[in-house]
């Protein structure tokens, strides 16, 4: 896919977008991220196997589980860390997801492995109050959850309450997080500077489309952004 995007008045065409040396460092961590992955489950696996099938005594069970838990707990940090990298924060990530699947039944566990934290649906309960319709279908093990909507009223995008609402401690994260609540409506610089806080949110903004991010300005698409505003035009990178 051909992209163009234009920050500042600088624009990049392309059939492929280049790697810069910054990204080509997070892919080598990435691979370092995936076979700690591939290393934890296996050792859990190997738990598991090691475990009597016959006459299992209870501290025997209780000794493999916490062995297993702590496998578990190792992979998941190493989701984390490659979620972080790629995507940005767990909500960020919850919501890209669920864009991805409007309609969708998503069971609980998917949105666990996505969000790569325990506390998955305080980051669900999260964007409902941003003001995503996410039902919850059913109860307890059988629940699964599911995104109503494809995006979010004009209105309730460009509000103040949507703004204040971006969490994150790093100002690109906030504003993948910010353009991913809004798109396909665009931002204005102000709304981006109060989302990023820092004046240098252009800044920001390049190292997000220098991540593969399809981001728009008014050059790109004239009847869609208005002058000065920036959108992210496609929920994939």
């Amino acid at each position: 896919m051909t992209r163009s995007i234009r920050v500042d008045g600088r624009k990049a065409t392309g059939a492929t977008m280049e790697v810069p040396p910054s990204e080509d460092g997070r892919l080598l961590d990435h691979s370092e991220q995936l076979e700690k992955l591939e290393r934890s489950l296996k050792d859990a696996l190997a738990v598991v196997q090691a475990t009597p099938r016959v006459d299992l005594k209870p501290q025997d069970w209780l000794e493999t589980a916490a062995k297993v838990g702590t496998h578990l707990a190792e992979s998941r940090d190493a989701l984390a860390k490659v979620r972080q990298d790629v995507v940005g924060g767990a909500s960020a990530a919850l919501l890209l997801y669920l864009r991805g699947h409007p309609g969708e039944a998503i069971l609980p566990q998917q949105l666990e492995g996505v969000a790569a934290i325990r506390a998955w649906a305080r980051r669900i309960r999260d964007l409902r109050q941003f003001g995503w319709e996410i039902d919850t279908i059913g109860s307890g093990a059988e629940a699964f959850y599911r995104l109503t909507a494809s995006h979010l009223d004009e209105s309730v995008a460009s509000s103040e309450e949507t703004i204040e609402s971006v969490g994150g401690t790093d100002p690109a994260d906030r504003l993948i997080e910010y353009l991913l609540h809004i798109c396909p409506w665009p931002a204005s610089p102000q709304q981006l500077e109060r989302v990023a806080k820092t004046p240098t949110w252009r800044q920001e903004l390049r190292e997000l489309i220098d991540q593969g991010w399809l981001i728009q300005s008014h050059d790109d698409a004239p009847e869609e952004v208005p002058q000065g505003h920036y959108r992210l035009a496609d929920l994939e990178r």
